[in-house]
């Protein structure tokens, strides 16, 4: 809601705002969505609301709830940009919200890219569309965002979910935080932010220096990468995932992915997050799509 306050007072004008119900909060979650369609309606902006059944996919799909909303709710925004021709999406990750995600990749075992968190501006590539993700508050906290709405008088709805530890992510802010914090003697968020926008000037170094990926038809030639140095092949694969919108990479996806490229014999198959696999055929290594 303040993003939104934000965007109109910057004079966006006829924003299209995207809400979607994860189904998982009952009268809760209904409740959000009239919220957002009577702010739409009063502000002037159009609202549209697509509901994502996260529980039932996510068992279907042996995936947590957390990775499952995530994915549908990428998805149910790449739906509403295709049908609109509207490929820029503004969110409001903040500050807190990047340092959750860099301490998640660091405990996943990540390189720089993932200790860097979250940036400013990124493209994912969802269900053949390129969606630009613009995330103007990533240097706000969330006790200024608290205040602006205060300020302003800006109403919301607080997803009662925050409050337990069934995610990761609120287990990192409710305990993990509070512990590095008694540990240390100090809050330490303002270090890891610094961290991590270390992280992200050594990644845009490095993808300078990387070249361009050896593409070929509709994936990567198979003998280039091949005769590439370990950790250049490795960074390459990485980059190569994430554009191609497959969740949650990091040093097992790609070590998957080069098992698969490395081997021998007849084609090669692995699973990947979010239900895409990579397959090796006629030298070519490519993604195929969640079915």
């Amino acid at each position: 809601m303040v993003l939104w306050h934000l965007l109109q007072s910057g004079g966006f004008g006829k924003l299209l705002v995207v809400h979607v119900d994860h189904g998982l909060r009952g009268d809760e979650s209904t409740g959000d969505a009239d919220f957002v369609a009577a702010a739409a309606a009063s502000s002037g902006d159009e609202a549209i609301i697509r509901s994502v059944a996260v529980a039932e996919e996510a068992q279907r799909r042996k995936q947590s709830l957390e990775a499952m909303a995530r994915e549908l709710r990428y998805r149910a925004i790449a739906g509403v940009a295709r049908e609109r021709l509207c490929p820029r999406v503004f969110l409001a990750h903040h500050a807190d919200d990047r340092i959750e995600t860099a301490l998640m990749h660091l405990f996943r075992g990540t390189g720089s890219r993932g200790l860097a968190g979250m940036s400013g501006e990124s493209v994912r590539r969802v269900d053949g569309i390129d969606l630009t993700l613009i995330r103007p508050l990533l240097g706000v906290d969330r006790a200024a965002i608290m205040n602006y709405a205060a300020k302003y008088g800006i109403s919301w709805r607080e997803d009662a979910s925050n409050q337990s530890d069934f995610a990761l992510r609120n287990r990192l802010r409710h305990r993990l935080l509070p512990a590095i914090g008694a540990v240390f003697g100090r809050d330490p968020r303002e270090a890891i932010l610094r961290a991590a926008d270390l992280a992200a000037l050594d990644e845009a170094w490095v993808l300078e220096m990387l070249g361009e990926l050896p593409r070929r038809g509709n994936g990567l030639e198979v003998a280039l990468l091949r005769a590439f140095p370990e950790a250049k092949r490795n960074r390459l694969l990485l980059s190569w995932l994430r554009e191609s919108g497959v969740p949650d990479c990091g040093f097992a996806e790609v070590t998957r992915v080069a098992t698969v490229l490395l081997g021998d014999g007849r084609p090669a198959k692995a699973n990947l997050p979010g239900g895409f696999h990579v397959r090796r055929r006629s030298g070519i290594l490519f993604i195929e799509d969640p079915v």
